[in-house]
């Protein structure tokens, strides 16, 4: 059957409208498939680069055994002293598939302005490091706009800064500091203490740059210093947007007067291979003495948001992806069905002139696959179409849980229409085999004989 598949070919313009009707279900299911998954991988993606760089997690967090549930009320006691960051930095550079080591310190305290204070949550970063991070070329595809500060410049700019410290766009506001060290650069400070009850208290307030930073040391003690606004940034969450702040690490070691970090992150060179690479590393760290535990990123204990929100996703594209495969193939059941019925009489014929039930049923799959892939390339194109004016429409939407919001993207990869087609293609050659295969099977007389459709 040399000629087999122009004779398909020919079979499919013999019923243009049921033919044009299916390919047309078979061609829209896969472009919203293909839409929601480039969809689910953009919000997996900006998560995953939210959770790894921005929230400073990194794809491997390394924290003293016990560390991640209780370095919050007993820090000294569960944090990683000099020695010990050392020793993790010396099995880090070992590690081929480590592209970057951090180290970072978490507390909590007040911060003042003079006339009231807010609580904080803070982060003790290392600038050079953290300026690699925020220009991380995963970061400025992903997430460029969280990654740049809303106002100012990132730390790393600021070494002559003595207290430099970053604020969330909410704290800034609870704080009422509406400037940056830049915008009163050169301006003579005010002496003495504010008077709160003044009516021009809160504009002379937001007149400088300045906070004042209290928490209690790793010994117990009441610590204070001043810390001076580099800039003001938004964070990834919005649970977050009140009360937290950045500062340099050696500032925030000043201000609870200890060496000790909370965690040191490594960031990899391929994120994928984070889930393998920590029992490997927290393996090789035990045997250098450090009785320490090693948490993927995409671990609930280290992201909860991340974990929540990819699990939703998911059951909200497999239910979807179930609805539209099945409205695919029934569609294509009902007509290859149809057709078969159609054409009982033809198929007796030619097995009447020598064709096997082999060639007949090769003859419909020749048919099947035409008409699938050709539906399969008008998807992919609208799917293509759709998503690239949904990006270049610049739609902004505010997830939930995120704080500000963020551009409404539609990714699709070539592996992800790859999939669909490894999904569907073979799906539509199952039904129409299951279609066809007991009519072929018949007698040739009972074909010949029997009515069609």
């Amino acid at each position: 059957m040399k000629d087999a598949w122009r004779l398909a070919l020919r079979n499919l313009a013999r019923n243009r409208r049921r033919n044009l009707a299916t390919g047309v279900a078979i061609a829209f299911g896969f472009a919203g498939m293909m839409l929601l998954g480039g969809y689910a991988i953009r919000i997996e993606s900006f998560l995953r680069t939210n959770a790894v760089y921005l929230q400073r997690v990194g794809h491997l967090a390394i924290y003293k055994e016990g560390g991640l549930e209780k370095a919050s009320t007993k820090p000294a006691k569960y944090g990683l002293d000099a020695a010990e960051q050392a020793r993790v930095a010396e099995v880090l550079a070992a590690e081929p598939e480590v592209e970057l080591t951090a180290r970072y310190l978490r507390g909590v305290g007040l911060a003042g302005n003079g006339c009231k204070s807010v609580p904080f949550t803070a982060l003790g970063v290392e600038p050079e490091v953290e300026a690699r991070l925020l220009g991380h070329p995963e970061v400025q595809r992903v997430s460029p706009e969280l990654a740049r500060p809303v106002r100012g410049k990132p730390l790393a700019e600021y070494p002559a800064v003595d207290g430099a410290v970053a604020l969330s766009t909410g704290l800034a506001r609870l704080l009422g500091k509406s400037r940056i060290h830049d915008e009163i650069a050169g301006a003579a400070p005010e002496a003495g203490l504010p008077d709160c009850a003044a009516p021009d208290a809160t504009a002379r307030l937001a007149a400088d740059a300045n906070v004042q930073l209290a928490g209690l040391t790793y010994g117990g003690s009441l610590s204070a210093i001043d810390g001076e606004i580099v800039n003001v940034f938004r964070t990834p969450l919005a649970e977050t947007e009140d009360g937290t702040l950045v500062a340099t690490l050696e500032g925030l070691q000043r201000l609870y007067e200890t060496d000790q970090v909370t965690y040191m992150a490594a960031f990899l060179k391929d994120d994928g291979r984070a889930k393998a690479l920590a029992p490997v590393l927290e393996r090789r760290l035990r045997e250098a003495g450090l009785a320490v535990s090693v948490y993927p990123f995409d671990d609930e204990r280290i992201s909860p948001y991340y974990v929540g929100s990819m699990g939703m996703i998911g059951s909200i594209v497999l239910f979807i992806g179930v609805l539209v495969t099945a409205v695919v193939s029934l569609s294509m059941l009902n007509a290859m069905t149809l057709t078969v019925l159609e054409r009982t009489r033809e198929i007796g014929m030619f097995r009447a002139l020598g064709f096997t039930r082999r060639q007949m049923l090769g003859l419909f799959l020749r048919e099947a696959t035409a008409l699938t892939v050709l539906a399969l390339g008008a998807g992919a194109l609208l799917g293509g179409a759709v998503a690239a004016a949904v990006n270049a429409a610049n739609i902004r939407f505010k997830p939930p849980g995120i704080s500000g919001d963020m551009q409404l993207l539609i990714t699709p990869t070539a592996g992800l229409c790859l999939t669909l087609v490894a999904i569907l293609l073979p799906l539509s050659l199952l039904v129409t085999l299951r279609a066809v295969r007991r009519r072929t099977r018949e007698r040739v007389v009972t074909l010949l004989t029997e009515a069609a459709a």
